[in-house]
């Protein structure tokens, strides 16, 4: 009935909203009044940040239909680069990506865009959205720069991306009110003027001179004077625990008339393994959101629905970010009002009208208990099928190759050597250029090496002839600061005992890849395949939903499990690593589950560890991000 309700208040909304996109539509900056000019009129948008690419396209009219109706009049987004160019040249804007069909949503909804193109996001994604194959055209590439090599593959995507969106502009009846400029660039090394008016004039040159840009740093005159270019409005980024007028007068140092902007303010907070979930106070969070209102400013809740860091996706800063991007946001992971959700909306009541309807309340969740997983494939076995279905073609070299050189964006990759001369017993074996996490194994040795736990170099025993193999995880690229240009993989030598190992072949593991790992499932999810495997590996089960059951929404929970990703029905749910925590369970979508009487399959890829007794998951109706973490977290011990 409340899905009912919200659908009937959004047809009825539509109607009342149609002065919103009317003829002759124009979107100004009043300077000497300091505020935003709609049609002519005053105007300031309380918006939220929603992610296209961390919710399944099925969820997007859901979640912004609940952005409405908790109070606001925008939403704001992120665009990945990385998965809209996967490849030089191959431009993706399909699926979960099909930029075009969530801004029409929000148009539908009645939301206006803060549209934020980047090429840099941030956003605690893999590379800062940045596409990894950047380092393979060109490794001493300066990002974020006027580095020609940069500024080529930049232009090449902004004449794709903006001429797409230009018709979504609000002077053109779409929805996208302002623009920004590169992200947080202030913050950044390079301060490179040049860049920054290459961004600003590429960006006039297809959506107009017209357009309303803007910018935005943690308020401060430094980086305000770093990325300092004529045009774009200067906005800020800051949480609740901030005195807000001095925030607002570091912007006006900057900009002396203009209207206020809050580009990222934060209810919540990020998470990294190993480390305590994040936890801000509500409280504060209303008392600064109501002290920036009072101000007249605009402002955007950072994240209003955070999402989901499916596949390979999550940034590091380092460490790590886990799958769930929960973030405490008004709207949870699976897209539930909070108590901050209903806080917010009765606050923004006090400063404008607020939508007609029956409020969201939880969605029902699916429990359906234990699966096991009694199939499994060794990772020789894997290896093995993927190379026969073409999926794997082995590449030799003299030295270790890096992902980027062996184009293989994310996930693992397989490096295997021969050993040719006797080593001592036992042998050092050196890894210096882990990126991030390598399992070894020889004969006779199993150990981990670790750019995260600082472990480069263990004791291995092997002999003359025999082979050593590493098992190397990117954990996700670094996707703030300096350390942004992070290429993963082995990119040094690895030595034993002092001797350069040689004679290198490399396997990059397709589990990115749906097709490849349904194809897996397919194999080896029978009762006649492997029983007994240990860690590394994969590990298939299957479940029917009892009859009449809907497909709702549920949690994996892995715990017993070491660390790996998961996988149902193919989808990459993202990665796992209850024992780390803070998060456990992984947030499954009800749209990836199959009916009765049609069968869901669940694999596993484990790297470190499997359950000392019944080796099954649990498919729960409670999440659980808030996990025991080890040790001193400021120990960083992940």
């Amino acid at each position: 009935m409340a899905r009912l309700a919200v659908l009937v208040w959004l047809a009825t909304s539509l109607v009342a909203c149609s002065n919103c996109y009317s003829n002759n539509q124009s979107f100004t900056v009043d300077y000497a009044n300091n505020q935003f000019l709609k049609d002519g009129q005053p105007f300031r948008y309380i918006s939220g940040s929603l992610h296209y690419f961390r919710v399944p396209r099925a969820y997007w009219q859901d979640r912004m239909e609940k952005m409405r109706l908790g109070g606001l009049n925008a939403l704001q987004t992120y665009v990945e680069w990385s998965n809209h160019e996967p490849e030089p040249g191959k431009f993706y804007f399909d699926g979960d990506y099909d930029l075009k069909t969530f801004l029409d949503i929000a148009k539908k909804v009645g939301l206006f865009v803060i549209f934020r193109p980047g090429p840099y996001i941030c956003a605690e994604r893999d590379n800062g959205g940045l596409p990894y194959w950047l380092l393979r055209l060109n490794p001493n590439m300066k990002y974020r720069s006027s580095d020609p090599s940069y500024l080529s593959r930049v232009d090449k995507f902004f004449g794709v991306l903006l001429p797409m969106i230009e018709p979504y502009l609000y002077k053109n009846g779409g929805p996208i009110i302002t623009v920004q400029v590169e992200n947080e660039y202030g913050q950044y090394i390079a301060c490179d003027k040049d860049y920054m008016r290459h961004l600003v004039n590429i960006t006039r040159r297809y959506l107009g001179e017209d357009i309303v840009l803007f910018r935005t740093d943690a308020p401060g005159d430094a980086a305000y004077r770093c990325d300092s270019v004529e045009g774009p409005l200067v906005t800020a980024d800051f949480g609740a625990n901030v005195d807000v007028d001095a925030k607002f007068a570091a912007i006006r140092r900057a900009m002396k008339q203009g209207p206020l902007v809050v580009t990222e303010y934060y209810p919540g907070w990020l998470d990294h393994w190993g480390q305590p979930h994040a936890k801000v106070d509500q409280a504060l969070v209303m008392k600064t959101f109501e002290k920036i209102l009072q101000r007249n400013a605009s402002v955007n809740f950072y994240m209003f629905h955070g999402g989901t860091n499916f596949g390979f996706m999550n940034g590091a800063n380092p460490p790590p970010q886990p799958t769930s991007y929960d973030y405490g946001a008004p709207l949870t992971e699976a897209g539930d009002p909070s108590d901050t959700y209903f806080k917010i909306r009765e606050v923004v009541g006090r400063y404008m009208p607020l939508p007609n309807g029956t409020l969201p309340v939880p969605a029902l969740k699916l429990k359906i208990g234990a699966v096991n997983l009694n199939s499994c494939a060794t990772l020789d076995a894997i290896c093995s099928f993927l190379r026969s279905k073409g999926y794997v073609t082995p590449v030799s070299s003299h030295r270790p190759l890096s992902f980027e050189e062996l184009g293989h964006a994310f996930g693992y990759v397989v490096y295997t050597t021969r050993v040719s001369f006797r080593p001592s017993s036992p042998a050092n074996l050196g890894v210096p250029g882990i990126k991030n996490r390598g399992y070894v194994f020889t004969a006779q040795t199993k150990a981990v090496v670790s750019t995260d736990q600082l472990v480069y170099s263990v004791p291995v025993v092997v002999q003359s002839g025999q082979n050593i193999t590493i098992l190397v995880e990117n954990t996700g690229r670094i996707n703030y600061g300096p350390g942004n240009r992070d290429m993963k993989g082995i990119i040094e030598n690895v030595t034993l005992d002092n001797h350069v190992l040689s004679g290198w072949t490399m396997e990059p593991l397709p589990l990115d890849k749906s097709d490849a790992v349904t194809q897996l499932a397919e194999a080896f999810n029978t009762p006649n395949t492997e029983q007994n495997c240990s860690a590394p590996g994969a590990f298939f089960g299957k479940f029917v939903l009892p009859e009449g059951q809907n497909t709702l929404d549920t949690f994996l929970d892995p715990t017993g499990w070491g660390k790996g990703v998961a996988f149902v029905n193919g989808f990459n749910l993202g990665r796992y690593w209850p024992s780390i925590g803070p998060q456990v369970t992984l947030y499954v979508p009800g749209v990836l589950l199959r009916p009765h009487p049609e069968e869901n399959t669940v694999m596993l890829f484990e790297t470190e560890s499997t359950p000392e007794d019944q080796r099954s998951v649990s498919f729960v109706d409670v999440p659980n991000i808030d996990g025991p973490v080890p040790g001193d977290a400021d120990n960083d011990r992940y």
